[in-house]
């Protein structure tokens, strides 16, 4: 027997897609089985909603007044939870606002610049929105594909189950726009190219290979946000010492007779050499250490977290147990999956407060 949807509904045969919806609404909040209603009764709803909601089956339904979920078999049709969930959840891609590419420079600074915190001023190329038309393109008009909401609707699903989807306009890319007539600045490009200039404070525990990132100074993109600027910096090779972490390490060539009786030597220095004694009978490879003369930089412990933690990359990150995640604590921001494996940072070269030392090594003198 043939099944009135219309009436299971109780709407009429000219009710408007928002009536039909409305009146599904209404009667699944009575009869829908999680608030006491009955399964069939509910089970009746859900067809007659998923075939008057949809254009093309209520055609065809309108034409022959045939049950579409008759002569089917054991075909499977949409399951209750499908056809509720489609009505009250529907599945919406909203846009990702646009954001502009973000750069990446390389900065080379000297061992002097890290000791003394110094300030650099570096210059970049980035876009930036034309000044002759403001990033449109030009004079603009509405995209004539999606209306100008830069967002068109798509159905998805089969025969029996179908939802409705917003996906961004292949047209316009999400920008809502056309160009009518490109601008004579920038060609209909939007953008421009601009050399930009930066102050970059030199953190005075820096580690070579480390990326800092500052915001929304990528480029620039009409309508949405800034790329970032990432920042990667490598310390310049000194002619005098290696670095490790916060030490300073000087490798003095010394010959045989003064290790044998001992000598005086001076150690180079960013604040003026430093004498150094040389203790009798030292062998080649015997190391030294001058209390608190290496980098002035601060890499120690943090309440509540672990490390600090030194990785492949250079950058040195802190491991929050509770967020799961990592921790720069230059950029004071979390870190997603820094690469490559970690290892500790010794202890003795982030005691707290305290600065680096000079460790000097001693080397035979040819």
């Amino acid at each position: 027997m043939n099944k009135d949807y219309y009436k299971t509904l109780n709407i009429n045969r000219n009710a408007t897609q928002d009536e039909v919806k409305k009146a599904f609404r209404k009667l699944s909040k009575t009869h829908h089985p999680d608030k006491g209603g009955d399964e069939n009764t509910f089970k009746e709803l859900s067809e007659a909603y998923d075939t008057l909601s949809d254009t093309e089956k209520r055609t065809k339904y309108d034409m022959g007044g045939q049950d579409p979920f008759s002569g089917f078999g054991r075909q499977r049709g949409p399951s209750m939870d499908d056809i509720v969930n489609n009505f009250f959840n529907q599945r919406t891609r909203r846009p990702q606002r646009r954001k502009g590419r973000s750069l990446k420079i390389s900065l080379t600074v000297t061992l002097d610049d890290v000791y003394f915190g110094k300030n650099k001023v570096m210059s970049y190329k980035r876009q930036i929105n034309c000044q002759g038309c403001g990033g449109t393109g030009g004079q603009v008009q509405n995209c004539s594909h999606c209306g100008g909401r830069g967002m068109i609707n798509q159905t998805v699903g089969n025969a029996f189950f179908r939802q409705m989807q917003q996906t961004v306009c292949p047209a316009c890319q999400g920008k809502g726009k056309t160009i009518l007539r490109a601008c004579t600045s920038c060609g209909g490009n939007e953008r421009t190219v601009r050399e930009q200039k930066v102050d970059f404070p030199v953190p005075k525990n820096l580690m070579t290979g480390q990326v800092f990132t500052m915001r929304n100074l990528g480029d620039e993109i009409f309508g949405g946000d800034n790329g970032d600027l990432h920042i990667q910096v490598v310390i310049e090779r000194h002619k005098d010492f290696k670095v490790h972490n916060l030490d300073l390490i000087y490798e003095p060539k010394v010959s045989v007779i003064d290790m044998i009786l001992g000598c005086e030597i001076l150690v180079p220095h960013f604040e003026g050499g430093i004498k150094a004694k040389i203790p009798e009978l030292s062998e080649i490879g015997n190391k030294f250490t001058l209390k608190g003369k290496g980098l002035k930089g601060d890499m120690g412990p943090l309440p509540g977290l672990e490390g600090p933690f030194q990785f492949e990359d250079g950058q040195v990150l802190y491991y929050d147990p509770k967020a799961g995640k990592y921790y720069d604590r230059g950029k004071d921001m979390f870190v997603e999956n820094p690469p490559g494996n970690r290892k500790d940072v010794e202890e003795a070269h982030c005691a707290g407060k305290s600065p680096g030392n000079r460790r000097i090594k001693v080397r035979r003198k040819k």
